[in-house]
């Protein structure tokens, strides 16, 4: 069996027969870098993830100007989180083909994570000259708007690289996140069902189809969701505080008390966990317990305006005028930090 027919074995999804020809290639000429490349790529697929980067690794030194070998043994390092060699791995297949569109947008993502937004849309933008309707690099323009909050513009990325690609998790999930922001909750929901189907797995993606859920009133269903991920760990202050949601919803102040508390207690100083705390206790009639909150959340994060404010207000209507006046406009040390 010629190389080549073994991988339309492999393309097949025969990959019992497929490993066995390459196995066979490689007994006959040991050392063949393209024997070597797609047997690691297969094994790769199969989750013999050592396996697979030594055979990578041995097809890059074997014939180390071939593109392709780089880039498959940069996703096995990826895999492996060998984050920098992976990098360098693909920076070594762009610079043997430079128009690799798939490259880009691996490099576009992984700078995405790292929190360069620009060095993002830029390695993007470079793929989609080589492959415009890219649905990975469609997915991270998109991605990159919503990082910047620019809902309506992620949304037509990602609108395209949806019908391009239905059947991608990452792309229905980021597809629905621009939805919710526009305030299309229902298209929201749907996107995030698609991808719960896809994969099961995906907490960010059962967080935001529990918050579609309760912008739309349906409380059960959101509460059901968010019940879920607190069992499984996941998503854990969010999820407290959407049970939290859920309860003051429905009128049941001292329910979303605790809930808030178990989310402030995940984080500590997350401004909104004790924000939500401050406005159950007010709403109590416990103004003092209120106040408490929000003066020790604004401690933890000096430079939160929205407890501030609302602590402000809550000092002028305790009669304590004089310490309003400095929660309002906080003197700064000499090193420049409020006190």
């Amino acid at each position: 069996m010629t190389l080549q027919e073994a991988l339309e074995l492999h393309q097949s999804g025969q990959l019992d027969a497929a490993e066995q020809a390459y196995r066979e290639h490689l007994r006959e000429r040991p050392g063949d870098a393209e024997g070597l490349h797609l047997l690691g790529v297969l094994r790769h697929q199969r989750g013999a993830f050592d396996e697979a980067l030594a055979l990578l690794r041995e097809a890059t030194t074997a014939s180390p100007d071939e593109a392709r070998f780089h880039a498959s043994f940069g996703g096995a390092l990826l895999h492996a989180g060998a984050v920098d060699q992976a990098r360098a791995s693909f920076e070594q297949a762009l610079i043997l083909d430079p128009n690799d569109a798939q490259v880009h947008a691996v490099l576009g993502h992984l700078a995405l994570q790292a929190g360069r937004i620009g060095d993002a849309e830029s390695r993007f933008r470079v793929g989609r000259r080589a492959a415009e309707e890219d649905p990975l690099i469609l997915l991270g323009l998109g991605n990159v708007y919503l990082e910047r909050r620019d809902a309506p513009n992620a949304a037509k990325f990602l609108s395209r690289a949806a019908e391009l690609q239905p059947d991608d998790a990452a792309i229905q999930t980021s597809l629905g996140r621009a939805l919710f922001e526009q305030g299309a909750f229902g298209l929201a929901e749907k996107a995030f069902e698609n991808a719960l189907r896809l994969r099961p797995d995906l907490g960010l993606a059962k967080l935001y189809l529990a918050r579609s859920r309760l912008r739309q009133d349906k409380l059960e269903a959101a509460r059901e969701l968010f019940a879920e991920l607190v069992e499984a760990n996941v998503q854990l202050l969010f999820a407290h505080a959407g049970l939290g949601d859920v309860a003051r919803m429905q009128g049941r102040i001292g329910n979303a008390l605790r809930h808030y508390r178990r989310a402030l207690a995940v984080d500590p100083a997350n401004p909104g966990a004790a924000n939500s705390c401050a406005w159950c206790m007010e709403h109590l009639g416990d103004l003092h317990g209120a106040a408490q909150y929000l003066a020790d959340g604004l401690k933890r994060t000096p430079d939160a305006d929205e407890l501030r404010r609302p602590l402000a207000a809550l000092l002028e209507r305790l009669g304590r005028a004089d310490e309003a006046s400095r929660v309002r406009e906080p003197r700064t040390t000499a090193s420049g930090v409020a006190s």
